[in-house]
């Protein structure tokens, strides 16, 4: 029996939170943003001006700390083969309602 080819699948998911605690959030995509293996002299703007806007912009922040891939990390057989996380304030958008058929 030959080698199956991965089916290649898309997991879409909405998340509701409530932030707490804005500054935690902002503080913690800081630091890992000072943590990244990033080559900063190829960049228009340096660590500094990266992590203040970062922390500046809650949205971006939480974006950056969610870890898409621990939602199948326990799942066997399954790779996370890269994604998509994007953060928004106030009610779902009806794109991401069920039944929503107008995806252009």
């Amino acid at each position: 029996m030959g080698q199956q080819e991965p089916l290649i699948m898309q997991i879409y998911c909405r998340l509701e939170v409530a932030v707490n605690d804005p500054d935690v959030i902002a503080k913690l995509a800081g630091q890992q943003l000072r943590e990244a293996d990033i080559d900063w002299s190829r960049k228009e703007e340096d660590l500094e001006e990266a992590v203040h806007q970062l922390e500046s912009d809650l949205q971006e922040a939480l974006a950056c700390v969610v870890e898409q891939n621990r939602m199948t990390e326990h799942l066997p057989g399954v790779e996370p083969r890269g994604g998509l996380v994007f953060t928004a304030f106030g009610k779902p958008d009806d794109r991401f309602r069920p039944g929503f058929t107008d995806f252009l």
